[in-house]
């Protein structure tokens, strides 16, 4: 029986650690060279490949995800399929990109992400020390 992605064997209550477990547990159920999830910038959030595959990844997921094409995209998806979603969170958005074959669960990864931003900002309003009331004098 297939695992669904939201119930991953490896979890972590670390935000970037329990992404990066996500990341790994969709390129094992794909066929994937390089799976990403990135911010606005481009930034790598967490991520799996080979070094080449994953910085030409990183550098065309999000005009990609946007619909511009470049020579670099072209040069980076020759002989493979890319996938991509955009995450709105926040702070602006996050992007799940692959260069693959066959990339399986992307919607279900999406939710994942989703879930784990939620679990982890709910965390964080549930330890937040209370704000000190501030007199004036």
């Amino acid at each position: 029986m297939e695992l669904e992605m939201d119930r991953r064997i490896k979890r972590s209550q670390d935000r970037e650690e329990a992404l990066q477990y996500l990341i790994e547990a969709l390129a094992d159920r794909s066929q994937v060279e390089a799976v990403l999830l990135v911010n606005d910038e481009g930034r790598i959030v967490a991520g799996m490949g080979m070094p080449r595959a994953v910085r030409q990844l990183a550098e065309i997921a999000v005009p990609a995800v946007r619909g511009i094409e470049s020579d670099l995209f072209e040069s980076a998806t020759r002989d493979t399929d890319f996938f991509g979603r955009e995450i709105p969170v926040d702070e602006g958005s996050l992007y799940l990109v692959a260069l693959g074959t066959r990339v399986c669960k992307m919607h279900q990864a999406v939710y994942g992400v989703t879930r784990i931003l939620e679990q982890t900002r709910r965390s964080l309003e549930v330890f937040a020390p209370p704000c000190a009331e501030q007199s004036v004098a």
